[in-house]
């Protein structure tokens, strides 16, 4: 069995239906037509994924610019953690060592 290489944790608020099909079908490709890594529950769309790959990109085109949040996506293979927030329309994402995020948070 191969270890996860990503990691991704999101949550956004203010999603729908169509937010959740939009995201669904843009990590089908990646992921399957099942979405077990996909959560709406009272406008909060949740993302929960620990895998080889994950598309970044594709699912950030896919949300909506009304929703609020964040997604991180943890790279273990290179050791950084990228943050992801919604930003004049678009995402503004940052890029971080996990030692440096590790040192920021008291571990």
């Amino acid at each position: 069995m191969l270890r996860p290489l990503v990691k991704v944790y999101a949550a956004f608020l203010h999603a729908d239906d169509r937010v959740l099909a939009a995201v669904e079908m843009a990590g089908q490709s990646a992921m399957g037509h099942e979405a077990p890594w996909l959560f709406l529950e009272d406008g909060v769309l949740r993302i929960s994924w620990e895998g080889v790959y994950f598309p970044l990109e594709e699912i950030l085109g896919a949300l909506s610019s009304n929703t609020e949040g964040k997604l991180d996506y943890l790279d273990l293979e290179d050791w950084t953690l990228t943050r992801c927030v919604p930003r004049n329309g678009g995402f503004h994402c940052s890029k971080r060592s996990l030692n440096h995020v590790l040192d920021y948070s008291g571990h």
